[in-house]
Protein backbone atom coordinates (compact mmCIF):
# COMPACT_ATOMS: atom_id res chain seq x y z
CA UNK A 1 0.00 0.00 0.00
CA UNK A 2 1.13 3.60 -0.88
CA UNK A 3 0.97 6.05 1.68
CA UNK A 4 0.91 9.49 0.67
CA UNK A 5 3.23 11.65 2.69
CA UNK A 6 1.57 14.66 4.32
CA UNK A 7 1.86 18.11 2.93
CA UNK A 8 4.66 20.51 5.03
CA UNK A 9 2.51 22.82 7.55
CA UNK A 10 1.93 25.79 5.96
CA UNK A 11 4.33 28.80 7.21
CA UNK A 12 2.41 31.40 9.59
CA UNK A 13 2.45 34.44 8.08
CA UNK A 14 3.05 37.23 10.22
CA UNK A 15 0.65 39.75 8.43
CA UNK A 16 -2.89 38.65 6.89
CA UNK A 17 -4.00 40.58 4.42
CA UNK A 18 -7.69 39.19 5.13
CA UNK A 19 -8.69 40.28 8.60
CA UNK A 20 -11.44 41.93 8.88
CA UNK A 21 -9.48 45.00 10.76
CA UNK A 22 -7.82 45.54 8.05
CA UNK A 23 -7.39 49.22 6.51
CA UNK A 24 -9.45 50.54 9.80
CA UNK A 25 -7.12 53.35 10.03
CA UNK A 26 -10.23 56.18 11.26
CA UNK A 27 -10.11 54.79 14.40
CA UNK A 28 -6.48 54.44 15.25
CA UNK A 29 -6.00 58.20 13.98
CA UNK A 30 -8.31 59.61 16.58
CA UNK A 31 -6.55 57.57 19.22
CA UNK A 32 -2.88 58.13 18.13
CA UNK A 33 -3.82 61.89 18.62
CA UNK A 34 -5.86 61.35 22.23
CA UNK A 35 -2.18 59.37 23.18
CA UNK A 36 -0.07 62.25 22.26
CA UNK A 37 -1.66 64.56 24.22
CA UNK A 38 -2.06 62.46 27.36
CA UNK A 39 2.31 61.75 26.86
CA UNK A 40 2.33 65.62 26.50
CA UNK A 41 0.34 66.24 29.64
CA UNK A 42 0.40 63.14 32.32
CA UNK A 43 4.09 62.60 33.50
CA UNK A 44 4.88 58.90 33.98
CA UNK A 45 7.27 59.22 36.33
CA UNK A 46 4.07 59.79 38.77
CA UNK A 47 6.59 60.97 41.66
CA UNK A 48 3.81 63.40 43.02
CA UNK A 49 2.35 60.70 45.71
CA UNK A 50 -1.05 60.24 45.98
CA UNK A 51 -2.93 57.94 44.32
CA UNK A 52 -4.51 60.26 41.67
CA UNK A 53 -1.06 60.63 39.57
CA UNK A 54 -1.20 56.79 39.40
CA UNK A 55 -4.62 56.75 37.90
CA UNK A 56 -3.70 59.31 35.11
CA UNK A 57 -0.45 57.36 34.12
CA UNK A 58 -2.53 53.94 34.04
CA UNK A 59 -4.68 55.47 31.71
CA UNK A 60 -1.79 57.18 29.70
CA UNK A 61 0.06 53.62 29.62
CA UNK A 62 -3.44 51.93 28.69
CA UNK A 63 -4.69 54.35 26.24
CA UNK A 64 -0.86 54.24 24.56
CA UNK A 65 -0.51 50.50 24.38
CA UNK A 66 -4.45 50.58 22.72
CA UNK A 67 -2.77 52.79 20.00
CA UNK A 68 -0.17 50.42 19.51
CA UNK A 69 -2.41 47.14 19.12
CA UNK A 70 -4.83 49.04 17.12
CA UNK A 71 -1.94 49.90 14.61
CA UNK A 72 -0.76 46.21 14.63
CA UNK A 73 -4.40 45.22 13.77
CA UNK A 74 -5.02 47.81 11.31
CA UNK A 75 -2.40 46.84 9.16
CA UNK A 76 -3.22 43.16 9.04
CA UNK A 77 -0.83 41.63 11.91
CA UNK A 78 -1.92 38.17 12.13
CA UNK A 79 -4.33 36.84 14.87
CA UNK A 80 -1.58 34.85 16.59
CA UNK A 81 1.75 37.83 16.69
CA UNK A 82 -1.37 39.88 17.99
CA UNK A 83 -2.21 37.41 20.68
CA UNK A 84 1.36 37.73 22.05
CA UNK A 85 1.48 41.53 22.00
CA UNK A 86 -1.95 41.82 23.79
CA UNK A 87 -0.83 39.72 26.51
CA UNK A 88 2.18 41.24 26.98
CA UNK A 89 0.68 44.58 27.36
CA UNK A 90 -1.86 43.03 29.65
CA UNK A 91 0.86 42.19 32.06
CA UNK A 92 2.70 45.82 31.61
CA UNK A 93 -0.52 47.48 32.64
CA UNK A 94 -1.42 44.96 35.71
CA UNK A 95 2.36 46.14 36.87
CA UNK A 96 1.44 49.42 36.09
CA UNK A 97 -1.76 49.07 38.66
CA UNK A 98 0.35 46.70 41.27
CA UNK A 99 2.95 49.91 41.25
CA UNK A 100 0.13 52.58 41.56
CA UNK A 101 -1.41 50.97 44.67
CA UNK A 102 1.77 50.16 46.56
CA UNK A 103 2.22 54.01 45.69
CA UNK A 104 -0.82 55.03 47.31
CA UNK A 105 -0.20 52.89 50.14
CA UNK A 106 2.65 54.66 50.84
CA UNK A 107 4.93 50.93 49.95
CA UNK A 108 8.56 52.26 48.20
CA UNK A 109 9.29 51.37 45.05
CA UNK A 110 11.54 52.21 42.35
CA UNK A 111 9.80 55.29 41.05
CA UNK A 112 9.26 56.60 44.46
CA UNK A 113 12.97 57.36 44.09
CA UNK A 114 14.38 57.09 40.44
CA UNK A 115 12.21 56.48 37.34
CA UNK A 116 12.01 53.52 36.23
CA UNK A 117 13.11 51.58 32.79
CA UNK A 118 9.90 52.16 29.97
CA UNK A 119 8.74 48.65 29.64
CA UNK A 120 10.85 47.26 27.09
CA UNK A 121 7.64 45.54 25.17
CA UNK A 122 5.85 49.06 24.40
CA UNK A 123 9.98 50.33 23.20
CA UNK A 124 9.39 47.33 20.93
CA UNK A 125 5.61 48.04 20.04
CA UNK A 126 6.21 51.64 19.81
CA UNK A 127 8.91 50.88 16.69
CA UNK A 128 7.08 48.29 14.88
CA UNK A 129 3.58 50.32 14.85
CA UNK A 130 4.67 53.23 12.10
CA UNK A 131 6.23 50.25 10.43
CA UNK A 132 3.64 47.88 10.28
CA UNK A 133 1.16 50.63 9.09
CA UNK A 134 3.39 51.83 6.61
CA UNK A 135 4.00 48.09 5.53
CA UNK A 136 0.05 47.57 4.97
CA UNK A 137 -0.10 50.94 3.19
CA UNK A 138 2.73 50.17 0.30
CA UNK A 139 -0.22 47.25 -0.48
CA UNK A 140 -3.12 50.35 -1.26
CA UNK A 141 -2.91 50.36 -5.45
CA UNK A 142 -5.43 53.59 -5.14
CA UNK A 143 -6.03 56.12 -2.69
CA UNK A 144 -9.00 55.42 -0.38
CA UNK A 145 -10.04 57.77 2.62
CA UNK A 146 -8.28 54.76 4.71
CA UNK A 147 -4.74 55.47 2.64
CA UNK A 148 -5.05 58.34 4.14
CA UNK A 149 -5.69 58.78 7.49
CA UNK A 150 -2.93 55.36 7.61
CA UNK A 151 -0.57 58.16 6.60
CA UNK A 152 -1.20 60.60 8.99
CA UNK A 153 -1.34 57.93 11.39
CA UNK A 154 1.80 56.27 10.71
CA UNK A 155 3.59 60.00 10.70
CA UNK A 156 1.90 60.70 14.43
CA UNK A 157 3.47 57.34 15.68
CA UNK A 158 6.73 58.38 14.88
CA UNK A 159 7.21 60.76 17.57
CA UNK A 160 5.68 58.05 20.03
CA UNK A 161 8.26 55.72 19.07
CA UNK A 162 10.88 58.15 19.63
CA UNK A 163 9.85 59.24 22.28
CA UNK A 164 9.91 55.68 23.90
CA UNK A 165 13.33 55.00 22.39
CA UNK A 166 14.95 58.62 24.65
CA UNK A 167 13.17 57.25 27.59
CA UNK A 168 15.05 53.88 27.01
CA UNK A 169 18.45 56.09 26.64
CA UNK A 170 17.52 58.61 29.13
CA UNK A 171 17.34 55.37 31.68
CA UNK A 172 20.51 53.32 30.35
CA UNK A 173 22.47 56.36 29.88
CA UNK A 174 25.78 57.54 31.36
CA UNK A 175 23.79 60.69 31.06
CA UNK A 176 20.40 61.99 31.01
CA UNK A 177 18.93 62.15 27.75
CA UNK A 178 18.62 65.95 27.95
CA UNK A 179 21.26 66.47 30.41
CA UNK A 180 19.62 67.12 33.14
CA UNK A 181 16.36 65.21 34.89
CA UNK A 182 13.54 66.06 33.02
CA UNK A 183 9.95 64.72 33.33
CA UNK A 184 8.27 62.49 30.35
CA UNK A 185 6.12 65.02 29.06
CA UNK A 186 9.06 66.86 28.38
CA UNK A 187 9.81 64.28 26.50
CA UNK A 188 7.43 63.80 24.66
CA UNK A 189 7.79 67.63 23.55
CA UNK A 190 11.23 67.47 22.36
CA UNK A 191 10.12 64.35 20.29
CA UNK A 192 7.25 66.37 18.92
CA UNK A 193 9.55 69.68 18.13
CA UNK A 194 12.30 67.28 16.44
CA UNK A 195 9.91 65.32 13.91
CA UNK A 196 8.55 68.79 12.84
CA UNK A 197 12.01 70.08 12.50
CA UNK A 198 11.01 73.24 14.49
CA UNK A 199 14.00 73.26 16.70
CA UNK A 200 13.22 75.89 19.36
CA UNK A 201 16.57 75.04 20.81
CA UNK A 202 15.29 75.18 24.95
CA UNK A 203 16.42 71.30 24.34
CA UNK A 204 18.73 69.01 23.05
CA UNK A 205 19.88 65.76 23.49
CA UNK A 206 23.18 65.60 25.68
CA UNK A 207 25.20 62.63 24.42
CA UNK A 208 26.42 61.56 21.07
CA UNK A 209 24.32 58.96 20.59
CA UNK A 210 21.11 61.02 22.09
CA UNK A 211 22.27 63.27 19.36
CA UNK A 212 22.40 60.90 16.69
CA UNK A 213 18.86 59.41 17.66
CA UNK A 214 17.61 62.65 17.62
CA UNK A 215 18.67 64.18 14.09
CA UNK A 216 17.65 60.82 13.26
CA UNK A 217 13.66 61.22 14.31
CA UNK A 218 13.95 64.66 11.84
CA UNK A 219 15.55 62.58 9.01
CA UNK A 220 13.11 59.86 9.56
CA UNK A 221 10.00 62.42 9.60
CA UNK A 222 11.28 64.27 6.25
CA UNK A 223 11.76 61.08 4.66
CA UNK A 224 8.47 59.72 5.60
CA UNK A 225 6.47 62.92 4.31
CA UNK A 226 8.08 63.69 0.87
CA UNK A 227 7.91 59.74 -0.08
CA UNK A 228 4.27 58.73 1.11
CA UNK A 229 3.35 62.82 -0.71
CA UNK A 230 5.20 61.50 -4.01
CA UNK A 231 3.16 57.80 -3.56
CA UNK A 232 -0.09 59.38 -2.82
CA UNK A 233 0.52 62.02 -5.86
CA UNK A 234 1.38 59.21 -8.16
CA UNK A 235 -1.65 56.84 -7.25
CA UNK A 236 -4.02 59.76 -7.30
CA UNK A 237 -2.31 60.72 -10.94
CA UNK A 238 -2.70 56.51 -11.60
CA UNK A 239 -5.92 56.48 -11.16
CA UNK A 240 -7.31 59.15 -12.83
CA UNK A 241 -5.75 58.23 -15.74
CA UNK A 242 -7.22 54.79 -15.68
CA UNK A 243 -10.80 56.49 -15.07
CA UNK A 244 -9.78 58.67 -18.11
CA UNK A 245 -8.72 55.41 -20.43
CA UNK A 246 -11.52 53.32 -19.21
CA UNK A 247 -14.24 56.50 -19.83
CA UNK A 248 -12.34 56.83 -23.58
CA UNK A 249 -13.62 52.87 -24.33
CA UNK A 250 -16.79 53.54 -23.21
CA UNK A 251 -17.77 56.79 -25.15
CA UNK A 252 -15.65 54.21 -28.60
Amino acid sequence: MVTSVPPPKTRRRMFDDASRDVDRFGLLLVVTVVSIVMLALVNLDGLDGGLAPQIWVIVTTVLVSSTLLLALRASGISQRWFRISAILVVIIVVANVINAILQAAGVATISNSIRGAPPATLVILAALAPVAVVHRLLQHRQVRTSTLLGAIAAYLLIPVAYFYAFEAVDFYGAVPFLGTAESTTTIMYFSLSTVTTLGYGDYGAASDFGRLLATSEALVGQIYLVTFVAMIVGLLAQGRSQRSDDADRDVT
